[in-house]
């Protein structure tokens, strides 16, 4: 198992904002605080990678280190720039406190320095500069950063170097590791006589000053482009005692190669990034980046593309590896999710005793729709309205063809309360009114329309006489009267006097 691989399984999750980090494997570790690789569950099922720093628990209770990570947590939040590790969350759970950044899948510079720097050189020149130059970019970003009122923050890294510089497989440079930087709204200080970064990176005002600025990052920057454009350490084979003497003492840094090599333009640039007064060195990091601009104008493979397939190809094993890895994780992951489920739904689940023997029983039929009424009422109520309706047509038929006499409507009435009673509609008969024009009684009038019998006993209906139109009616006194309670034979004596005309003549 090789040193990405050691494994983390013992370590609890840290929940931060919506999230929970699980670490899986540890990928470095320092003085104050261990790096780890973490899956990060964001919710909806949703998986993705995360780097946690981690202070040490015995550091954790020290109010010294306490306050250096908080100020690093702080500062790395505000920080927002390509050429700069991206910050998440600061995570105190569970007794942990860490702080959560994203993942970078790539290599180290100094890993790529010792592999690619040294025998056939597979590592241009520029795509060396073009390393630096994003380092340079990141810094410019970092020096320049003020607070959320506009004050500037006077951040100063303080440890830059290939250690703290990541190169990813797609060609992305990335400056990370800002715990030992100095801002002016920092809570912790550098006790006096308190060195921070790396002696062979420092600048000379670092050992001599108590105050150091942004110039101090750039001298970092020129030890970095010594290196490149040597391809081996500046201070080779010196001790640190050795190399703080030096600095102190003022005297020249070793010289570059002078095999023809490096390029007279890049040894300038150099030389004055290196220069050990302050004052003559380049005041910014972006000053320095312009400078080395220049020299890639006219060079073709210095993009950063080309400087991802360059380093894949080269750690093409080590990527391979990485990656095998992660998925494992991934799949014994799920695996234990789904372990995890199943005892949990074995042990929610109540037993439930199902009975067989009513199985074959019939299911209940359900029942079909009723009528509110019974049918026979609707049938009788129908046919009443439809006898009705016949009986107001007769009527209307009468008035405009001529009135029968009261004797024959009499009849008449007789036969239809006959045939209406033996049919079970009520008897309208016996209501003493005469039917005529006001009459409100059902009584049909069947005088438009006679019935002739026929020879097997049936009736057979007259044709239809045609519908005339029907005219105002014409004031008739005698039919508004009931009908005369005296004989025939007085009714006889009247007419032939003139005083009572029949009617129906």
């Amino acid at each position: 198992m090789s040193s990405f691989e050691s494994s983390v399984e013992t370590s609890r999750p840290v929940v931060g904002n919506g999230a929970q980090y699980t670490p899986i494997a540890q990928i470095g570790r320092g003085g104050m605080a261990e790096v780890l690789l973490a899956m990060v569950e964001s919710g909806s099922g949703v998986e993705r990678l995360a780097v946690l720093k981690r202070i040490w628990p015995e550091l954790a209770a020290e109010p010294d280190f306490m306050e250096m990570f908080l100020d690093e947590a702080r500062l790395s939040l505000r920080l927002n720039h390509a050429n700069v590790v991206q910050t998440y969350e600061v995570l105190t759970g569970n007794g942990q406190v860490a702080i959560a950044m994203e993942y970078l899948h790539g290599q180290p510079l100094t890993r790529i320095m010792n592999r690619m720097l040294r025998g056939s050189g597979q590592l241009s020149l520029p795509l060396r500069l073009r390393i630096l130059t994003s380092v340079l970019a990141g810094l410019e970003h970092a020096h320049t950063l003020t607070d959320l009122d506009g004050t500037p923050m006077e951040v100063v890294h303080r440890d830059v170097s290939p250690q703290n510089v990541f190169v990813t497989y797609d060609g992305q440079v990335k400056l990370v590791d800002f715990g030992v930087a100095k801002t002016l709204a920092a809570s912790h200080h550098t006790r006096p006589g308190a060195i921070k970064g790396k002696l062979a990176y420092m600048a000379p005002e670092q050992l001599q000053r108590n105050t150091i600025d942004r110039r101090a990052d750039v001298f970092a920057v020129g030890v970095m482009l010594w290196e490149m454009l040597a391809g081996r350490r500046m201070w080779h084979g010196m001790t640190e005692v050795e190399i703080v003497a030096h600095l102190a003492s003022g005297q020249p840094l070793p010289p570059l190669p002078s095999d023809g090599s490096v390029p007279a333009g890049v040894e300038a640039i150099c030389a004055r990034a290196l220069d050990l007064d302050p004052d003559r060195r380049y005041q910014t990091a972006a000053d320095l980046e312009l400078a080395l601009e220049g020299v890639l104008a006219g060079a073709a493979d210095s993009h950063t593309r080309n400087l991802g397939k360059v380093v894949s190809l080269a750690f093409d094993v080590e990527r391979a590896d990485r990656q095998a890895f992660i998925e494992r994780c991934v799949r014994q992951r799920a695996a234990a999710a789904r372990a995890a489920l199943t005892t949990t739904l074995e042990s929610e689940l109540p037993n439930v005793d199902v009975t067989l023997s009513g199985l074959d029983a019939k299911p209940a039929l359900r029942p079909k729709w009723a009528w509110p009424w019974p049918h026979a009422v609707w049938l009788r109520r129908a046919a009443a309205v439809a006898a009705l309706v016949g009986v107001a047509a007769a009527i209307a038929l009468v008035d405009g063809g001529g009135k029968p006499s009261a004797t024959d409507a009499r009849a008449q009435a007789g036969q239809h309360a006959g045939a209406a009673a033996a049919a079970g509609f009520p008897s309208v008969a016996g209501t003493g009114a005469r039917p005529g024009r006001g009459s409100h009684m059902p009584m049909p009038e069947l005088t438009a329309r006679r019935q002739a019998p026929v020879a097997d006993g049936a009736f057979r209906d007259d044709p239809p006489r045609p519908r005339r139109r029907r005219q105002a009616p014409v004031l008739d006194e005698d039919a508004t009267l009931p009908p005369s309670a005296t004989s025939d034979d007085q009714r006889d004596q009247r007419q032939i006097a003139g005083a009572d005309p029949d009617p129906r003549h």
